[in-house]
């Protein structure tokens, strides 16, 4: 399968600020370098032509509000009932593999965070993980669920610095996120649900 050289390039700024954030043991250093990744990245896709018209395409939706409340509704209840719980045994079984935590910033540093570092994440993620990941792998695997599945493992192997239990609980919720994205074609329901899941993740 040949991947667009834009779309890796896009990862490479994303990851790299991943593995810099390993050896920072402060909230505010670690959230630099975060958003710095995730920035890069999307500056890459800003850049490259090609890349900006896949990733900043304004999709309609398809969907009317009401259906869109259920799906946000659904995921967010699967991801607390389900993926915290997962992610939380399965670490426990293999708590090797957890290389790195999550810092909770405090004081202004919280409310930052919380209303643009948490959207930042979720609209990342959903550009490159949902969006981009679709228009890649599609032309060879089309559009169905061996498509779904395969990006959703993508972007759960993203959380690898997080456990393996991260990695099961991130692949298993991109699967309705990215079956949200197929029905809405709309991205902004889709990050406004991965907004509220780390809401309530990281609050």
């Amino acid at each position: 399968m040949i991947v667009p050289t834009w779309f890796v390039a896009a990862l490479i700024p994303m990851i790299a600020s991943q593995i810099v954030r390993l050896h920072e043991h402060d909230a505010a250093s670690w959230i630099l370098w975060d958003y710095a990744g995730r920035l890069g990245g999307l500056a890459v896709l800003a850049t490259i032509p090609s890349a900006r018209a896949v990733a900043f395409q304004w999709g309609k939706r398809r969907m009317p509000l009401w259906k869109i409340t259920l799906w946000i509704v659904g995921i967010v209840m699967l991801d607390v009932y389900l993926g915290r719980w997962m992610s939380s045994i399965v670490n426990a079984a293999f708590p090797a593999t957890v290389l790195g935590v999550y810092f909770r910033p405090s004081g202004w540093l919280y409310f930052v965070d919380l209303v643009f570092g948490m959207a930042l994440v979720a609209g990342s993620e959903e550009i490159v993980f949902r969006r981009c990941a679709r228009h890649v792998f599609q032309p060879h695997l089309g559009n169905g669920y061996t498509s779904v599945v395969a990006t959703s493992l993508l972007f759960g192997c993203y959380h690898w610095w997080a456990g393996l239990g991260a990695i099961v609980a991130a692949t298993m919720i991109g699967i309705p996120l990215m079956l949200f994205l197929q029905r809405s074609d709309a991205l902004w329901p889709v990050a406004l649900a991965h907004y509220l899941i780390d809401v309530i993740d990281f609050s």
